[in-house]
């Protein structure tokens, strides 16, 4: 309570005039104290300096009362209520009614701020509706009002008798009266339980201000103990923090700041000025004003004040003047008009319809024919008249057809009915209209795209309309995909690339394994080649790791308690960073020979650890300690200064200054601007740090003493340079918007001085290294970006700069699954409010950084393909179908292989049931990996199975498909099952193995397999029997059941699907083509195809039924005779 002195004075009125102030009021959105006069003026100002912001006239007469709200301002004349936005625009004014008279006071009801009741100096309220603007109800009253105040369950009134009368927010109904001054009220205040008065007493042939202030109880209505205050109370305001300390002022400008429940606890203050009309608190208790007769304002605070309120909305100010051109006169014919330059829009215009926004509708009702309603008779209400003999009965007018030229949707056409249109129309027409279809607007690139499902499923999608690029993207219909703008970004790091591949290929044993994951994830998108993928075991992993859970990465989805997308991508940056630190590390501290030292430092450590000195020295004793850090990611440390040219400035200097370089040399050795070198200024004292703290000095002075931390670069500086924008207020979102902010390419030294960061431009050339380690120089490699449309489109999107084969780099747009070229002056313009940078990454210049290095393969770890790694080996009794590979059966390039795998559902399907009664699928099925089964396809041991893992899970199954897959209850638990059951890293692992090691895989209808078990493997390195055996003019593909009886005259599949039995008839049947091939050339292929079609066609495409003993006995035969 003490400690309260002036900040700042100001005038409210023009220059000139002056008023005394009837009213004032802080605002509780933003940082702007509100002022209203007595000749109707209000005024407001911006921040503790009082910078004036708007002012305008709203009454013919004095403003009696102040209120806020979100929306705007309502302000109270004595004839007029008036609503206008804070930046002076009128939204309502409610003046030309009769019951609008002798106005004085309002408050807020139980309708919060959508209702206000309205209190006059004669008997009467009036209850008006906010959203509407209009007076909903007049109630009557024995009194007139005041001053009216909305606290606790109740509305308090001082009436112009003296009484305080207390009102139901909801019914507006008088609920009691208390006596409290005889000469009535001049202003109460009240919160919680308690209400504050002050008023004039009679004394003699006058009325004289109380000099008590008094205090009553509204839980039992009785008055307690009052406060004396001799100087005349005539306002008084709780302290919105403090429940029980008030703030009472006088006329004269006499303060006291006083705990009613212990009035000895009580400071006074004297404020200069001539007589106080008004005064308010500040919503976070630091402010109070006082508002005098002379037209000024005083605001007064303690020292360690900041703001007005606690959680303000940035202010919007006016927009600069523009330049309007050139003015020129119409009948000059000779300048040209393009001289006259076009307005520059940078949020899209509502006249920019979408064309898939634009629909056909009825047209209106002709009137009826005159001579009908002429000779029309009305018979109970129903008109009867003779039909015309000019118009055909029973023939209806044609209706006009719609001439305009639509905008084409961009939403893509399906598979399925892209191929109907082929074959109506070609090809060259089907293609011709999917690019018109496509968008070339940068801005709509950045909206959120969104995966239309068919009756077939996302593999109709048609994923080649969003990229026709050979980079990869990412599916975003899956939980925590906000995570694929990242990880694209450390695809194309050269460094992580490396460090995650040569990782994966060694033996990591680790069931939840993010580095693993994200090796492999890296390798799936380089292996696709355009397209589309899924981070599907990456962020089911993560979502497995209680670290990811506590830190708030786990996407909820759409929730009340969702966390903002940008501020939950930098959290996953640093925690991603660390946690493949930490599994890297753990896998060699397993892997080294019991005799060595432990090694604390991992390969990240000298790719991206930033490691650091932190010194810590009394300012009292000099004692000092120090303890060295390692980080991975660093966050952006802005000033606190508002003034931008002056920041600027100063980051100029200080990057001169340390260079060694006059203005004249620096600005020929780079095109950095100024914003650039404020980037730097940045980023160096936000890696260096030295600040002063109060702390506890253990050392000698054994007491808390001022500190000074000093935290300074050791050692080197790392090659990838991670750094999270940690864009938190207005402020910092000011810096980001000026051009050029953001330099392509940086240099970094460490000298005995310290850090020292400047801009280079992007083609200056690298300066040398004067000293290994404590030089760099650094190029932009890509950013991240959290994007805002709305509540319903907000996800992350990254801007990569890529390497091209003629040496440039050229800007791609990674919005999930649309990939896409992009413009550069559009990639560094980040004054767009629905744009905001998270991530920026560097990566060094050198030249053996910026390659991607394949030698992982050469030392690969294969042992998972010869050992037995099941769960459930130990268990006795237990006979497998599989036997692992010999050491010289080792995989080689072009080994041919067969596999099937088989799944379970955690995930019904969600349709949607249209009126007219077509079915429309909303989400898919969500499917699981249960079995995978390998076969040898060549050698001795041509048709056995070396692999057949079953999946342990603790997902919950919703239905195990029995029928279609096998897999039975409990063949997936590790307490019960009798399988071979493994992680699914570990079965993930041994494909990836194979696929790498160039084994060529055979099965039938492996794009659906492969897309489930999330692996990417190139076509050359494909067999597919559902392509072999297939016509497309027949548009319909065969079934491994079906052939299998046809061309082996096997019956599988007669009870339920097995994965070995699977794969080796489609090995079977690659064999029955080579065969036919090889005999009869393509031609007698052909015909054996058409063969089966129509065979196909006579029986439904369904083998005859047959007894399983016998099926199972011709497999069996037909399986020994092959191999």
């Amino acid at each position: 309570m003490e400690g309260w002195q002036e900040i700042y004075q100001v005038t409210a009125q023009p220059f000139g005039t002056i008023a005394p102030i009837t009213a004032t009021v802080f605002d509780t959105s933003q940082e702007i104290l509100w002022t209203g006069d007595e000749n109707g003026r209000i005024a407001s100002f911006a921040g503790t300096s009082l910078r004036k912001y708007t002012s305008f006239i709203g009454h013919r007469s004095s403003v009696s009362q102040i209120l806020v709200n979100d929306r705007g301002v309502l302000s109270l004349g004595s004839d007029n209520l008036r609503m206008t936005q804070r930046r002076g625009l009128v939204r309502f004014n409610l003046s030309d009614d009769e019951r609008l008279k002798d106005l004085s006071c309002m408050s807020y009801t139980s309708r919060g701020t959508s209702e206000v009741v309205v209190g006059k100096s004669k008997p009467g309220l009036l209850r008006v509706n906010v959203d509407r603007g209009s007076i909903v109800a007049e109630l009557p009253t024995e009194d007139g009002f005041s001053v009216m105040r909305r606290g606790g369950r109740l509305i308090c009134a001082g009436s112009t008798k003296g009484d305080v009368v207390l009102i139901d927010p909801v019914s507006l109904q008088v609920v009691r009266k208390i006596p409290a001054h005889s000469g009535g009220l001049v202003d109460l205040d009240s919160r919680d339980n308690v209400l504050l008065t002050c008023g004039h007493t009679y004394r003699g042939s006058s009325y004289l201000l109380d000099p008590l202030l008094n205090i009553y109880d509204l839980r039992t209505f009785r008055p307690q103990p009052p406060v004396p205050f001799p100087a005349g109370a005539a306002f008084v305001r709780l302290h919105p923090k403090m429940s029980t300390t008030c703030l009472v002022s006088s006329v004269s400008g006499q303060l006291q700041m006083l705990d009613f429940v212990n009035p000895a606890m009580a400071f006074l203050y004297q404020a200069n000025i001539p007589y106080v009309s008004a005064l308010d608190f500040s919503s976070s208790g630091d402010y109070f004003a006082l508002a005098g007769s002379s037209g000024t304002v005083q605001v007064w605070g303690t020292p360690e004040a900041s703001t007005f309120t606690e959680f303000g909305r940035p202010i919007e100010w006016a927009d600069p003047p523009l330049d309007t051109g050139p003015s020129i006169k119409l009948e000059d014919e000779d300048v040209p008009l393009n001289s006259v330059g076009m307005p520059y829009y940078r949020e899209k215009l509502l006249s920019a319809w979408p064309g898939d926004m634009i629909f056909d509708c009825g047209r209106t009702s002709s009137p009826i024919d005159p001579e009908i309603l002429a000779t029309m008779k009305t018979v109970d209400f129903v008109g009867y008249a003779p039909f015309p003999k000019r118009l055909r009965r029973y023939v209806t007018e044609p209706l006009p057809t719609n001439t305009t030229n639509r905008t084409n949707s961009k939403t893509p056409m399906f598979r399925s009915q892209l191929d109907k249109l082929i074959a109506q129309n070609g090809a060259a027409a089907a293609a011709a209209k999917q690019t018109a279809e496509a968008t070339t607007d940068p801005v709509e690139s950045f909206k959120k795209v969104d995966i239309k499902y068919s009756r077939f499923g996302v593999e109709d999608f048609d994923f080649e309309f969003y990229n026709r690029t050979r980079y990869a993207g990412l599916e975003a219909h899956i939980q925590n995909s906000y995570t694929n703008a990242l990880l694209q970004i450390y695809k194309f790091t050269p460094l992580i690339y490396n460090f995650a591949l040569n990782h994966v290929a060694g033996p990591c044993r680790l069931e939840n394994c993010l580095l693993c994951e994200l090796g492999f994830l890296l390798d799936m998108l380089t292996k696709a080649e355009g397209q589309h993928c899924r981070a599907y075991n990456f962020v089911r992993t993560l979502s497995a790791i209680p670290q990811a859970s506590a830190l708030g990465l786990i996407d909820e989805e759409s929730g009340s308690n969702r966390h903002p997308l940008g501020s939950m991508l930098q959290s996953f940056n640093r925690f991603l960073l660390e946690r493949i630190a930490l599994e890297n590390r753990t896998r060699e501290s397993i892997l080294q020979e019991p005799s060595q030292q432990p090694n604390s430092l991992t390969q990240l450590d000298s790719i991206a650890g930033i490691h650091t000195l932190i010194s810590v020295k009394c300012g009292s004793c000099g004692s000092e300690s120090h303890r060295r850090t390692t980080s991975y990611v660093a966050d952006l440390v802005y000033p606190k200064s508002t003034d931008m040219s002056a920041t600027t400035a100063t980051a100029g200097a200080q990057v001169l200054s340390r260079s060694g370089l006059d203005r004249k040399s620096a600005g020929s050795a780079s095109s950095a601007s100024a914003s650039s070198l404020m980037f730097c200024s940045i980023l160096q004292n936000s890696l260096e740090t030295r600040t002063q703290t109060r702390g506890w000095c253990g050392e000698k002075c054994r007491r808390y003493q001022m500190l000074t931390t000093t935290k300074r670069i050791s050692n080197s500086l790392p090659p990838v340079l991670s750094l999270n924008a940690a864009i938190d207020s207005h402020a910092s979102r000011q810096i980001w918007n000026q051009k050029g902010f953001l330099p392509m390419r940086i240099r970094a030294d460490l000298t005995s001085s310290g850090l020292e960061v400047r801009a280079l431009g992007e083609n200056d050339p690298i300066p040398p290294v004067a000293e290994e380690g404590k030089s760099e120089t650094y190029d932009l490699i890509g950013i991240a970006f959290e994007v805002s449309f709305g509540q319903s489109d907000n996800h992350t999107v990254s801007l990569i700069r890529i390497p091209q084969e003629d040496g440039t780099r050229q800007w791609y747009l990674f919005n999930d699954f649309l990939v896409t070229p992009f413009p550069a002056a559009e990639a560094l313009k980040f004054d767009y409010v629905w744009k905001t940078p998270t991530v920026v990454s560097y990566q060094s210049c050198r030249e053996p950084n910026l390659k991607y290095y394949d030698l992982w393969k050469q030392h690969m770890d294969v042992s998972l393909l010869t050992i037995e790694a099941s769960l459930t080996s130990s268990r006795e009794g237990l006979r497998f179908e599989f036997e692992c590979l010999a050491k010289e059966e080792a995989p080689k390039p072009g080994m041919l292989v067969a596999i099937d795998a088989e799944f379970v559902q955690l995930q019904q399907e969600v349709t949607e049931i249209r009126s007219d009664g077509t079915r429309l699928l909303v989400r898919p099925s969500r499917l699981s990996l249960a079995r995978v089964s390998v076969v040898r396809g060549q050698g001795p041991k041509a048709g056995v199975a070396f692999i057949d893992d079953y999946i342990s899970t603790t997902d919950d199954i919703i239905n195990y498909l029995t029928e279609f897959s096998g897999i039975e209850l409990g063949d997936l638990d590790p307490s019960r099952s009798k399988k071979s059951l493994v992680p699914l890293k570990v079965a993930y692992k041994k494909l990836w193995l194979l696929l790498n090691l160039g084994c060529i895989f055979v099965g039938h209808g492996l794009i659906n397999d492969f897309r489930t078990i999330n692996i990417q493997v190139p076509k050359d390195q494909v067999i597919d029997t559902v392509d072999i055996y297939y016509i497309k003019s027949r548009q319909r593909k065969l079934s491994l059941r079906f052939l299998a009886w046809y061309l082996l005259q096997h019956n599988i599949q007669t009870e339920t699907h097995d994965s070995i039995e699977d794969a080796k008839t489609a090995l079977f049947l690659y064999q029955k083509y080579l065969e036919i091939n090889e005999q009869g050339g393509p031609s007698a292929f052909e015909n054996i195809l058409n063969e089966i079609y129509n065979e196909g066609r006579a029986t439904n495409f369904k083998p005859p039924v047959s007894t399983p003993s016998v099926a199972n006995a011709t497999v069996s035969a037909h399986g020994s005779s092959n191999s």
